[in-house]
């Protein structure tokens, strides 16, 4: 049997195109979701709830994928919840609903996961993060909070993972056209106009697919992202003063 990945938030958006990606690129693929994804992208879909406080059935999900298709060698995952808008407009309960799956989502699916990939000491966690994990974003705070959360998580975790031989790899896109950040729940403001870089779903899969096939842990896609964080680099600072100027 191909090698299994576990790919989370596979019904749609970016985790449909990492879901199929990797079944292109040979893999055994799970999709875990509320919705099961299209035949096309995954070999099995198993339903869970990321944002359940208690669970939401991720480690049934979870057991259940491994009982059909084996133990994982990728987990990849891509969920996402933005909750945007002016920072103290939006709802207490909407903020805590983002941070469940953009953190504690990945947490329980890490947890269910990496103990079996150090006991057979190989494996490799993706997580599709954002460019608001990196820099501050006017108007997304809780989702950008919660990203650079799971950010820091992640890079704490590879360094105790590596001495399993697991490696953690994280991937950060900027606006990619899935109607994620439209059908989002704007709050205080009206919705803003956005462009991104030309980014599709299929070029954050094929960066996905780069990382667990190489030696890389990171990957910034988009040329107007990756000039973001180099410039954030070389001259600190600059990127905010233009978004200030732009607000004024």
């Amino acid at each position: 049997m191909n090698a299994h990945a576990l790919v989370v938030g596979a019904s749609s958006g970016i985790g449909l195109a990492v879901a199929r990606r990797l079944r292109h690129d040979g893999f055994q693929v799970s999709g875990l979701a509320r919705r099961a994804a299209p035949v096309d992208a995954a070999h099995r879909s198993f339903g869970c709830d990321l944002s359940d406080p208690a669970g939401g059935g991720v480690e049934e999900a979870i057991a259940a994928a491994v009982a059909a298709l084996g133990e994982p060698e990728v987990l990849c995952y891509c969920a996402g919840h933005a909750a945007l808008g002016a920072t103290l407009a939006v709802p207490t309960e909407a903020a805590r609903r983002s941070f469940e799956i953009n953190f504690w989502g990945l947490d329980r699916c890490v947890r269910a996961v990496l103990p079996r990939m150090s006991a057979r000491r190989k494996g490799s966690i993706v997580a599709v993060l954002s460019l608001a994990a990196l820099r501050a974003i006017p108007h997304e705070t809780y989702y950008a909070a919660a990203k650079a959360a799971a950010d820091r998580y992640l890079g704490c975790l590879a360094h105790e993972a590596a001495r399993d031989n697991v490696s953690i790899k994280t991937v950060y896109p900027g606006y990619v056209p899935t109607g994620f950040f439209e059908r989002a729940g704007w709050h205080g403001m009206e919705r803003p106009a956005v462009s991104g870089s030309g980014v599709s779903p299929e070029d954050v899969a094929k960066a996905v697919a780069r990382l667990v096939e190489g030696a890389a842990s990171r990957a910034v896609v988009g040329w107007r992202e990756r000039a973001i964080v180099l410039g954030d680099r070389l001259l600190p600072g600059a990127y905010d003063r233009l978004l200030k100027r732009r607000s004024r």
